[in-house]
């Protein structure tokens, strides 16, 4: 199983490459949605100009997100020319955002339920911690493991970025490759299928390609003494974050793509072979006389 996860992870990889008309395009949509976002949030609201941009880009950041899931989805499924991709994106992420609504439902009933888990649990003596880190390292013993802290933040990992984004990466790839129609209607099994051993095996790879390698890319500090030289490393590490972010979750929908078998395909249960028909009873042999 884990050589074929890798063997799927390597093939969705050169495709990958190979396809680079339409890894332009996705490049340019993704591009495209993080400068909306970034003009959401740094736009203000004291003008009249500000309130449009801020009311344009609250619309386009969610359509832009689902148009640019729609072009990878059928940039997995095989889609690699860029009009094609780009038809086919525009025709196809009003039906990515149509099976999306429920896991969003989803999403902000666990967001809500996980924010009053945290209220109940109890909370460190901060003014503690705020006394052991001025003392320094070397002044206290570490502080042990808070299992209400562990228990509270694996959660919000496994539920919300993990078990709902794989989830949601099958519906997407069912609906560029089956239709919405034949996904609505086998919604439990697609859904089902994400939790096969496989498909978890590629998302896990993923999770730590297209999300913790950015993450680590961006917080991680490196000492640089020259302010050109800091301005330099800063704008490498956004370019490896958006590769390593966009390219690696439309590898890990590619090689999830392959172990997804589509939705028209479901194994029916194989008919009974006939019963054999009975035989004919020898004649009997005629006496001469």
């Amino acid at each position: 199983m884990i050589k074929e996860t890798f063997a799927a992870v390597g093939h969705s990889a050169r495709g990958l490459l190979r396809g680079w008309p339409g890894l332009a395009l996705l490049n340019v949509l993704y591009a495209a949605l993080l400068v909306s976002v970034y003009w959401f949030f740094a736009t203000g609201v004291a003008t009249t100009r500000q309130l449009v941009i801020s009311a344009v880009t609250f619309v386009l950041a969610p359509l832009l997100f689902f148009v640019l899931q729609a072009a990878a989805a059928h940039f997995a499924v095989g889609t690699r020319g860029l009009g094609g991709l780009l038809k086919r994106a525009l025709r196809d992420f009003w039906k990515i955002l149509l099976v999306s609504l429920p896991l969003v439902a989803l999403g902000v009933g666990l967001f809500y339920l996980l924010n009053k888990l945290d209220g109940y649990l109890p909370k460190p003596d901060e003014a503690a911690r705020a006394a052991s880190a001025a003392a320094g390292p070397r002044a206290v013993p570490p502080e042990p493991l808070r299992w209400p802290e562990a228990l509270s933040s694996s959660l919000w990992i496994l539920l919300l970025g993990f078990i709902l984004p794989l989830v949601a990466a099958h519906l997407w790839l069912s609906v560029a490759r089956d239709g919405l129609k034949a996904t609505l209607r086998r919604f439990h099994r697609v859904a089902g299928r994400a939790f096969l051993p496989r498909p978890v095996l590629v998302y896990a790879l993923g999770l730590l390609v297209f999300a913790l390698m950015p993450y680590f890319i961006i917080y991680t500090r490196t000492p640089v003494k020259a302010a050109w030289g800091e301005l330099v490393l800063f704008g490498l590490r956004l370019a490896l974050a958006f590769v390593f972010t966009l390219w690696g979750w439309t590898i890990t929908l590619g090689a999830l793509g392959a172990f997804a078998p589509p939705a028209t395909t479901d194994a029916a249960p194989h008919p009974e072979p006939p019963a054999p028909a009975p035989a004919e009873p020898a004649a009997e042999p005629q006496m001469q006389t």
